[in-house]
């Protein structure tokens, strides 16, 4: 296939492999008729082609991009063998970026997202440098089956849960790593809560390739600053904070020898690190004991803001005995989301006396 706006080799290394599917030819074919369409966005192709050629020498990909209120989508549906493109305006003035969206899968949704740019011609190597990409698990979100779906997605940052990485080689390497962890019972909390999220229903993974040809100093920055800025708090699920923030965290536990090492050895640092440390909620004996005692555990639980009570616990049991779907659960009982209900019916939470 030969293309006139797309760099194949760049297209190869940063998109995901999609079993022989007419990815690019459909992509091709969408960038084509948004550039010579009359209106705001005529011509933006070669717009974009034209200051990749004049940024070519600058070092860090976010300085190259070019803003425009548009993105572009694509459902692929392995099912059909369909690939159903299209350029759609939206809020804002950002980089134009692509959505690959994977449809009707069968047990979780998963969405890619990544910049257009470095894709089209004239880019340079796309693979070299740092990559920095975020990972969001996203829960207690309506099953989506459909492009349209995806793209409207009113997301509820409350049940979404997120993980802000870089690498030094590529980002899909570096996934197919993560993936393996997960399947391997892999014990760091990113790892933990994917492999969790497999047993619920209504799960949204969106995988952001959010900028490239990072230098190491410039990844490790924008890798501090973006995991307190979306990754820190309850919702986070990075082990240490980011960049060399994180590494002066391992430097001062004694896991590295110096406060600024590469990437391979900070990864090694942080499984010493999850080796040593104890899964969050082990308590002491004394603590333990006291959870045994069914009046403590039902008089604690009962007090805690947003708890469900004994009849809630009760009749979650009853509705889903009877066949209820958990988005319905959670609004008959007024709970506080989906993985409340989905604890009480793995036998998680609210598993002691006067719960049962």
């Amino acid at each position: 296939m030969s293309t006139h706006f797309l760099d194949k080799r760049n297209c190869q290394v940063l998109l995901p492999p999609t079993e022989g599917l007419p990815v690019l030819e459909r992509l091709e074919e969408c960038l084509k008729a948004l550039n010579e369409q009359a209106g705001p966005y005529h011509g933006l192709i070669d717009k974009l082609i034209k200051h990749n050629k004049k940024t070519a020498k600058l070092s860090n990909g976010s300085q190259r991009y070019l803003p425009a209120a548009i993105d572009i989508a694509q459902g692929l549906d392995f099912e059909t063998r369909v690939v159903r493109t299209h350029a759609y305006q939206r809020p804002g003035n950002d980089p134009v970026r692509l959505h690959l969206i994977f449809e009707n899968t069968p047990n979780i949704g998963w969405k890619i997202i990544l910049p257009l740019q470095p894709l089209l011609k004239k880019w340079g190597d796309a693979n070299e440098g740092h990559q920095g990409y975020v990972h969001t698990i996203c829960h207690d979100t309506p099953r989506l089956v459909s492009m349209e779906k995806f793209l409207n997605r009113q997301r509820a940052d409350k049940d979404d849960y997120y993980y802000v990485g870089i690498t030094g080689r590529n980002w899909l390497q570096r996934l197919s790593e993560h993936i393996r962890e997960v399947r391997n019972g892999g014990r760091r909390k990113f790892y933990r809560a994917w492999k969790a999220s497999l047993d619920i229903e209504d799960v949204l993974i969106v995988s952001a390739l959010m900028d490239i040809n990072l230098s190491y100093n410039d990844a490790m920055n924008w890798e501090e600053v973006n995991v307190d800025r979306v990754a820190a708090g309850p919702n986070g699920l990075n082990m240490i904070a980011g960049g060399f923030k994180g590494q002066r965290e391992l430097h001062k536990l004694g896991l590295i020898s110096k406060k600024r090492v590469s990437l391979e050895v900070r990864e090694k640092a942080i499984d010493r690190l999850v080796r040593q440390s104890p899964l969050k909620g082990i308590s002491n004996p004394f603590i333990a004991e006291c959870w045994k005692d069914p009046e403590h555990y039902g008089k604690v639980i009962g007090a805690r803001d947003k708890s469900l009570s004994v009849e809630q616990v009760r009749r979650v049991r009853e509705l889903k005995q009877e066949g209820w779907a958990v988005k319905d659960i959670v609004k008959e009982v007024e709970a506080l989301n989906a993985p409340q209900v989905y604890g009480v019916l793995r036998g998680d939470t609210y598993n002691k006396p006067p719960y049962i």
